[in-house]
């Protein structure tokens, strides 16, 4: 099973939010210990930059230098632009995530904002109601 990650989810991971972090973590360790967890590559700089802003920048790289060694990046092209357009909510972001996962055929999209992927056809999985 292909299971996508949204920015939140690894920024409960890498920040250790609670009362998030715990959920997250499983489902993320469960992903990546059966190679099946996958995120998008403008995620990378979402979390350049959070990471970078609340930590150090060393910290943020060093989270995403691990972070990619297990999980794999999505290819997208310009046509996904177009996926990403047509499952918009009001959220570019979001819809650039859900094309991503459409991209690799994610069967599940792990998120905390259901609300951003109201017109995904990939099932949603929320930690925070786990």
């Amino acid at each position: 099973m292909k299971i996508f990650f949204d920015t939140n989810v690894l920024l409960d991971v890498a920040l250790r939010r609670e009362p998030h972090f715990t959920k997250s973590y499983e489902i993320l360790s469960e992903a990546i210990e059966n190679h099946a967890c996958f995120l998008s590559w403008h995620t990378v700089s979402n979390l350049a930059y959070i990471l970078g802003r609340l930590e150090t920048k060393e910290d943020a790289l060093t989270f995403i230098q691990e972070i990619t060694k297990v999980c794999t990046i999505a290819p997208v092209e310009h046509k996904d632009l177009a996926v990403a357009l047509a499952h918009s909510s009001g959220d570019i972001e979001d819809a650039m995530q859900i094309a991503s996962a459409l991209a690799v055929q994610a069967e599940t999209i792990v998120t905390r904002d259901p609300r951003g992927f109201t017109k995904s056809p990939i099932t949603l999985v929320n930690p925070a109601s786990e």
